[in-house]
């Protein structure tokens, strides 16, 4: 890499470190060092890189020194063509004059370059010094907002523990207050048998009622009008007898295309479904004629088990076998005939029942 790529990637590192650091005592130590180690590392490729550009650079120009040398138009090898001493003295106090010039401008300009290097370094070091107190102040400001939150934790934990024994203090105060209405609605000793119903919603018993309403109404079918112009009366046939009726028009309401959604005193229903309604109808009057006849029949048997007998019969009652007093218990579990024919033994004699 070159000195630019270093330079980003040193970059990168920093602000690694920088945001490691900010975490305070959260901070990865392992990270925070393995960071370091790279920066540092990648520093001193940089100053080696800049140490071998700056001796390339000096041995470039020390051989070409005695080229830049101002001699004023001399050429320097001329100067070490000596032929006796006063001439070699001569040409060597030159030569170390131009030499002597040229080191102090190079000193002159290393030590301008020097200067400006160390104001640059002390403006840096202050602004590192800077950074770093900043840094200092950032990471007690993290731990003290660490500690903060830490703080804020625990008594938000504690909040709701307070706040879920509050809620079951309440809902024990709620049902101790239910408690306490129930006995003064139904009395303290009549409390426990009071039973919580559900209360239905207005529609749902509404639409109760509404059934209840239609489904006790006349079942009908086939409507139709009585007459197609006049339109002032219907006729249709009752479900459960067949018998054609009049109903006026008003007692109905809707259209005869669709007979069984139309609405009024009576339930339309399809041809299809009224012999169910007809079937249901007889059936349940068949029962009611067996029940009818089933009193009747046990109404008679009752007369006949208790019969008051007469009392010149009384002498006879030996010679029958039969006794008044038990004479309906023995009865109880016979026909009518088998009763029939026990009065007349009663009654009549033995003699008689036989003859007859």
């Amino acid at each position: 890499m070159n000195v630019t790529e270093i330079q980003g990637k040193i970059e990168q590192l920093q602000y690694e470190l920088n945001t490691e650091n900010q975490r305070g005592g959260l901070r990865d130590a392992a990270k925070v060092e393995n960071l370091e180690l790279q920066i540092a590392d990648l520093n001193k490729q940089i100053e080696d890189h800049n140490r071998a550009a700056i001796e390339a650079t000096v041995t470039t120009e020390v051989s070409k020194f005695m080229d830049t040398l101002d001699f004023e138009g001399v050429n320097p090898q001329d100067l070490f063509l000596n032929f006796s001493a006063d001439g070699a003295e001569s040409s060597y106090n030159y030569v170390n004059a131009v030499i002597q010039n040229a080191v102090s401008k190079m000193k002159q300009a290393d030590l301008s370059k020097t200067n400006a290097l160390i104001a640059e370094n002390e403006a840096l070091q202050a602004k590192c010094d800077k950074l770093q107190q900043e840094k200092e102040e950032l990471s007690h400001d993290l731990s003290v907002q660490n500690l903060e939150v830490s703080d804020l934790n625990a008594r938000l934990a504690n909040a709701t523990r307070m706040l879920d024994e509050e809620k079951a203090e309440v809902e024990r105060l709620t049902s101790q207050v239910d408690d306490l209405r129930k006995e003064i609605a139904v009395g303290a000793a009549a409390a426990a048998k009071v039973v919580e119903v559900d209360v239905r919603s207005a529609r749902e018993i509404w639409e109760e009622e509404r059934q209840k309403e239609e489904n006790a109404k006349e079942v009908i079918y086939n409507i139709r009008w009585k007459d197609d112009l006049r339109r002032d009366t219907y006729l249709a046939e009752l479900a459960k007898t067949d018998e054609t009726i009049e109903i006026p028009y008003y007692a109905m309401n809707g259209d005869l295309k669709n007979p069984t959604a139309m609405k009024g005193k009576y339930r339309v229903v399809t041809s299809e479904q009224a012999p169910s309604f007809r079937a249901e109808y007889l059936a349940k009057q068949n029962a009611e004629q067996v029940d009818t006849d089933s009193t009747g029949v046990l109404e008679v048997a009752e007369q006949l088990v208790t019969p008051t007998v007469p009392s010149f019969r009384e002498e006879d009652s030996a010679i029958s076998g039969l006794d008044q007093v038990n004479t309906g218990v023995e009865m109880a579990g016979k026909t009518v005939e088998e009763r029939l024919q026990a009065l007349e033994l009663a009654v009549f004699g033995k003699a008689e029942v036989e003859a007859a």
